[in-house]
C-alpha cells in the first residue's frame, strides 16, 4: 500500500499506459481531484498543459490518487477480498469466492425480451428502482447518436433502465458514469460493469478514494472474457466487411460465436475465430472472467434465455432474495445446467493464465501462488521491476 502511494501519474503512465496494459476502467479519472485527466480512445491522457503528457505537476506536489486507484498498477486485493467476502480467494477457487449459485430470468415478459439472456440483470434493477432501494444506477447505455455504441450513464427510473437493457460487447468506461451520480446526488446506487469495471470500484474504496463509491449499494459483474474494439469490429467488420447495417441490429448476442440478429429476424453468426482478432488488446491481460469482486455475478454461458448468477457478498445475497421474495425472477437449479457450469469453470482456469510473472505488477495485480513464487525468485536474482 504504502508503495503504491508514493507513485503518481508519471509512474502510472511509464508502467501501465505506455506498456499498453491499461484497461481503460476510467477509476485515475474519476479518482483524479484536479480535473485533468480524461479518457481518449480508452487511454487516460493528462490535459495540464503545465506538465508534459507523460508527468503531472500535481503528482510531483505529491498527489497520488490516481496511481493509487489503478487496479492494473497493484490493486489492494487483499484487503478488497477481505472486505467484501470477509476472507481471500482460495488458489481452488478458479471463480472466485461465492456463497452460492441459481439460474435466473425475469417473470416480466417486457424485461426479459428488451434483456440480455433472460433479462436477470434488468429485473434486479428494475426491483431497485420500484421498490425505491436504488435512486440511480451507473451503466453502459446505448449512445443516442451512435448504433450500438455504448457510453457511461446514469439511469434513474425503470422506464429509463429498459430503454438501456441488453448488451453491445464493445467496451464502454462505465464508472465514469459515477460522477454523474454524485452530480446528481443519488443516495443508493448501483452499478453494471465488466469484470475489471467492478474491481475498478472496489479498488477506489480500498483505497480510501470513497467520495464516488460512497453512495453503492451494489455491484453487478458481469462474466467477460473480452470486449471488441468499435470501430474495428461493429464498423469495419460488421458494417463494412459483412454489409450489415448498424441502424438494423436488434441484438448481439455472444455464444460460442456472435450472434448478430437483424430487424428482419435473421441471425448471421459470426465464427468467434473471425471476432477474436478485433478485441481491445488490453482484454487479453486480464485474469478475471467471474467478474470477482462483484456483489453479484452474472452470465449466460452460452444458455438461451437464462442467466447463471453467483451470490458473493453479504449484500448481494441480500438483495437477491428482497427482489426473489417480490416475484421478479424465475429460478432453476445451476446444477440442471451441467454444461454451464463447466463453461464457467472452464473460461475462468483459462482466463486466469493470461497474466505472465513477467507482466508488470502481475503479483500484485492477481497474487496466485505461482506468480507470487515468481515474484520472489526474481526479486532474489537481482532482476526486480522496481
Amino acid at each position: 500500500m504504502e508503495r503504491i502511494a508514493r507513485k503518481h501519474w508519471k509512474h502510472l503512465y511509464e508502467e501501465i499506459i505506455s506498456t499498453e496494459i491499461c484497461c481503460g476502467c476510467s477509476a485515475c479519472i474519476v479518482a483524479c481531484p484536479h480535473k485533468v485527466l480524461e479518457l481518449r480512445d480508452f487511454d487516460p491522457v493528462q490535459t495540464d498543459g503545465r506538465s508534459p503528457f507523460d508527468n503531472c505537476i500535481h503528482g510531483e506536489e505529491g498527489c497520488s490518487l490516481c496511481a493509487m486507484a489503478c487496479l492494473r498498477l497493484g490493486p489492494a486485493l487483499q484487503t478488497i477480498e477481505s472486505s467484501v467476502f470477509g476472507r481471500r480467494r482460495r488458489e481452488s477457487e478458479p471463480e472466485g469466492p461465492y456463497r452460492c449459485k441459481t439460474l435466473a430470468r425475469a417473470t416480466d415478459e417486457r424485461v426479459s425480451a428488451r434483456g440480455q439472456d433472460g433479462g436477470a440483470v434488468t429485473a434486479l434493477l428494475k426491483f431497485g428502482f420500484d421498490e425505491k432501494e436504488l435512486d440511480g444506477a451507473v451503466v453502459a447505455a446505448p449512445s443516442e447518436d451512435v448504433p450500438w455504441l455504448d457510453e457511461p450513464k446514469l439511469i434513474r427510473s425503470s422506464e429509463e433502465l429498459l430503454r438501456t437493457a441488453g448488451s453491445r460487447y464493445t467496451y464502454c468506461a462505465t464508472p465514469l458514469g459515477l460522477k454523474q451520480a454524485v452530480a446528481a446526488k443519488c443516495k443508493d446506487v448501483a452499478l453494471v460493469g465488466v469484470s475489471c469495471e467492478s474491481t475498478a470500484v472496489r479498488e477506489l474504496a480500498a483505497q480510501g478514494i470513497k467520495r464516488w463509491v460512497r453512495s453503492l449499494r451494489l455491484v453487478i459483474g458481469l462474466m467477460c472474457c473480452e470486449t471488441f474494439d468499435y470501430g474495428a469490429f461493429m464498423v469495419s467488420k460488421v458494417e463494412r466487411d459483412m454489409g450489415l447495417s448498424l441502424n438494423d441490429i436488434t441484438k448481439v448476442n455472444v455464444k460460442g460465436r456472435v450472434i448478430v440478429t437483424m430487424k428482419d429476424g435473421r441471425d448471421v453468426e459470426i465464427p468467434l475465430k473471425e471476432a477474436r482478432p478485433y478485441a481491445n488488446e488490453w482484454c487479453h491481460h486480464c485474469p478475471d472472467f467471474a467478474a470477482e469482486h462483484a456483489d453479484l455475478s452474472c452470465g449466460g454461458l452460452g444458455m438461451e434465455g437464462w442467466t447463471m448468477i453467483l451470490v458473493r457478498s453479504e449484500r448481494g445475497e441480500s438483495y437477491l432474495e428482497r427482489a426473489i421474495a417480490a416475484g421478479v425472477l424465475e429460478l432453476r437449479e445451476a446444477d440442471e445446467e451441467p454444461r454451464a457450469l463447466k463453461v464457467m469453470d472452464r473460461l475462468a482456469k483459462k482466463q486466469r493464465q493470461r497474466i505472465k510473472a513477467s507482466e508488470p505488477h502481475a503479483e500484485a495485480r492477481w497474487p496466485t501462488e505461482q506468480l507470487l513464487a515468481a515474484a520472489r525468485s526474481e526479486g532474489s536474482s537481482g532482476k526486480g521491476r522496481g
